[in-house]
C-alpha cells in the first residue's frame, strides 16, 4: 500500500502542475490590494498581516497602515508605540513587533534596502521561511516555495500525504515538489495560485473538489477520503491558569500600564494583574485570600505605589469579585476575574505624581491622556485609541456598562 502510494506521489512529478494551475488562478483570483505591486516593503506588509487573520478583517488595516507608514523608512523610523497605535484592534501584536524590529534592522544594516534573494531576507529579523518565499517569489521572481497553511493543505491532500503536516520531513516534501512544479516565469502567481485554492476552493471543512483545477491530479480525492488530510499532531492541551485583574478606576478613567519588552503580549498596554496557578480554580478560592494576600498580589501587579492607601483601605473592607471571562491564547487559557478600585480624584494640577508623568496630545485634541513612560489614565470612551489587547475588551465592556457608555 505504502509503495503503491509513494509510485502515484512520484507519478504527480509528470505533470506540468502550473498549466492546470495558472490559468485558474488568472481568471478567478480575487482583487485584492497587496497584489497590484511588487514592492517588497508592501508585500511584507501583506504577508505579516494576513498571519492568522482573514482577507476581508486585513484589507482595512493594510490599507491605513500604508497610509500611515508608506515605505520601509517611514515604519523603521517611528516609535513602536506609533507602530503599535496603527495595529490596534487587528491582534498577534508581536507579529508588529518584529516588523518593526526587522525595518530597524534594515535601516542600519543595509541602507534601508529589503535584500532581494530568499536567503538574504531570512537574515532579516522576524521574516521565517514562510514570509521570505513569499517576498522573493513575488517581489523578485525567485523559484522558492511559500509554504504557509493553506499551502499545507493542498498539498497534504494532493499528496495523499500521510505524514503530520508539521514534520521536516513533510516541509521538506512539499517544498520539493512546489519548486519542481512552479513555472520558472511566474513562481510568485504560482504560490499566490496556491494559497488562492486552499483559501477558497480547497478549505478546511467543505473543500469543493469539482470547482478544484487539480481535480484530476488529487491523490486524497482519487482515494476518496480527502477529509483525512491534512495529518496533524495531536494538538497539546491549553494551561488554564487565572488570572486575577485589578483594575484602578477614576471617574470614568481607568490606569493601564506597559507590560515587559518581552514574553507575552510584550510591551502592550495592559490593565495590571497577575497569574494564578492552582488545582482548583474555583470562583471560591480568590475570595478565601486574606487582605494581605490580595495587597501582596496588587503590589506585585501595579507599578505605581500612589495608589497603595486607597487599595489597603478597600480592601479592608468587603471587595467586590467580578468574572469569570475566558480567553485563549496559542498555548495556554486565561481563566480571568477582576476586582475595581476607585481611586480619589486627584485635582489636575497635583496629577503629576508619578515619575517622568507628562501631558500631551494622544492623536487629536479631543482624545487627551495623561501618559508617563509607561503608564497612562485613559477615559473610558477614548480607550479605542490605545493598542489594547482583545483579553481585556470584556471587561471594559463591563466598566463601560457601569458607566453608562456605548459598549467597546
Amino acid at each position: 500500500m505504502e509503495a503503491e502510494r509513494t509510485m502515484m506521489q512520484d507519478k504527480l512529478t509528470d505533470f506540468s502542475i502550473a498549466e492546470y494551475l495558472l490559468p485558474w488562478f488568472h481568471t478567478t483570483k480575487r482583487d485584492l490590494p497587496w497584489r497590484k505591486t511588487k514592492d517588497p516593503y508592501v508585500i511584507w506588509v501583506s504577508e505579516v498581516m494576513l498571519q492568522q487573520t482573514q482577507v476581508k478583517t486585513v484589507i482595512p488595516y493594510f490599507e491605513r497602515f500604508l497610509q500611515r507608514f508608506p515605505n520601509l523608512k517611514n515604519l523603521g523610523e517611528s516609535s513602536f508605540e506609533e507602530v503599535l497605535t496603527e495595529w490596534r484592534g487587528l491582534g498577534y501584536y508581536s507579529r508588529a513587533k518584529r516588523m518593526w524590529e526587522g525595518a530597524q534592522y534594515l535601516l542600519t544594516q543595509r541602507e534601508g534596502e529589503m535584500p532581494d534573494n530568499y536567503k538574504q531576507l531570512l537574515k532579516v529579523p522576524g521574516i521565517g521561511k514562510y514570509t521570505a518565499g513569499a517576498v522573493a517569489s513575488i517581489a523578485f521572481g525567485e523559484k522558492v516555495s511559500a509554504i504557509d497553511g493553506n499551502v499545507l493543505r493542498v498539498m497534504s491532500r494532493l499528496l495523499a500525504w500521510p505524514e503530520p503536516v508539521e514534520s521536516i520531513k513533510s516541509y521538506r516534501r512539499f517544498d520539493q515538489s512546489i519548486t519542481l512544479w512552479q513555472a520558472t516565469s511566474d513562481p510568485g502567481d504560482f504560490n499566490q495560485a496556491l494559497m488562492e485554492l486552499g483559501a477558497m476552493v480547497c478549505t478546511f471543512k467543505k473543500p469543493s473538489c469539482g470547482e478544484c483545477p487539480l481535480f484530476k491530479l488529487c491523490l486524497g480525492r482519487e482515494g476518496g477520503n480527502v477529509l483525512l488530510y491534512p495529518v496533524k499532531r495531536p494538538k497539546a492541551q491549553r494551561q488554564e491558569v487565572t488570572r486575577l485583574t485589578f483594575v484602578m478606576r477614576r471617574g470614568d478613567e481607568v490606569y493601564l500600564q506597559k507590560r515587559p519588552s518581552d514574553g507575552l503580549m510584550a510591551s502592550l498596554w495592559e490593565l495590571p494583574g497577575v497569574e494564578i496557578l492552582q488545582e482548583n480554580r474555583q470562583k471560591d478560592f480568590l475570595l478565601s485570600f486574606s487582605q494581605n494576600e490580595l495587597f501582596h498580589l496588587y503590589y506585585e501587579a501595579v507599578n505605581d505605589r500612589s495608589f497603595d492607601k486607597d487599595v489597603a483601605k478597600r480592601l479592608s473592607q468587603a471587595v467586590s469579585l467580578q468574572g469569570p471571562l475566558w480567553y485563549n491564547f496559542s498555548h495556554r487559557r486565561w481563566k480571568i476575574f477582576w476586582i475595581v478600585f476607585d481611586i480619589n480624584e486627584t485635582p489636575r494640577t497635583q496629577q503629576p505624581s508619578l515619575p517622568m508623568l507628562v501631558r500631551e496630545q494622544y492623536e487629536t485634541e479631543d482624545k487627551q491622556h495623561l501618559f508617563g513612560e509607561n503608564r497612562c489614565w485613559v477615559s473610558l470612551n477614548k480607550i479605542s485609541s490605545i493598542p489594547l489587547p482583545v483579553a481585556f475588551r470584556g471587561i471594559l465592556r463591563e466598566l463601560l456598562k457601569d458607566n453608562n457608555h456605548t459598549s467597546v
